[in-house]
């Protein structure tokens, strides 16, 4: 019963052309893995992208070198509500282009204030971003809180 079963899986595989491959998967110059389509034994690679982790590490410099703009946005609402309470996170993902233009969205956090993450999108799209061989996304982070 158990051949019938191994059997039917090998016809099966054949009969798609789709078998799945025992070989570890291509890496680029990174050494991050790239995605393979193994069909009719014929790989296609796909190229993921994605940000240079030296690239990521200058932009992630940037951001921290630019942070009182940032932190700006914050304040003028802090300065609305006057309350400790009034504190969280605001994680944002930046696609930057080959050019080095930045397109910031919200991606989520616990501060939930529309008008911090409005002007923090607005002073990040503004950030001249490294030049990148490749365009990708790279994720921040900003924790706010009441600094008296």
């Amino acid at each position: 019963m158990k051949a019938t079963y191994i059997l039917f899986a090998i016809g099966t595989c054949f009969s798609l052309g789709a078998c799945a491959s025992a070989t570890s998967a291509p890496r680029d110059m990174d050494d991050r893995p790239r995605a393979v389509i193994v069909r009719d034994d014929t790989q296609i690679v796909i190229d993921t992208g994605g940000v240079p982790p030296d690239k990521e590490a200058e932009i992630k410099l940037l951001l921290q070198e630019r942070d009182s703009s940032a932190r700006r946005c914050y304040q003028d609402v802090l300065n609305e509500k006057h309350t400790r309470e009034f504190k969280g996170t605001v994680k944002v993902i930046i696609t930057i282009d080959t050019n080095g233009h930045g397109r910031p969205r919200v991606a989520g956090g616990t501060l939930g204030n529309q008008d911090v993450e409005n002007c923090l999108v607005g002073v990040l799209r503004d950030f001249e971003y490294p030049k990148l061989e490749k365009g990708g996304d790279v994720q921040y982070e900003y924790k706010f809180e009441p600094q008296y």
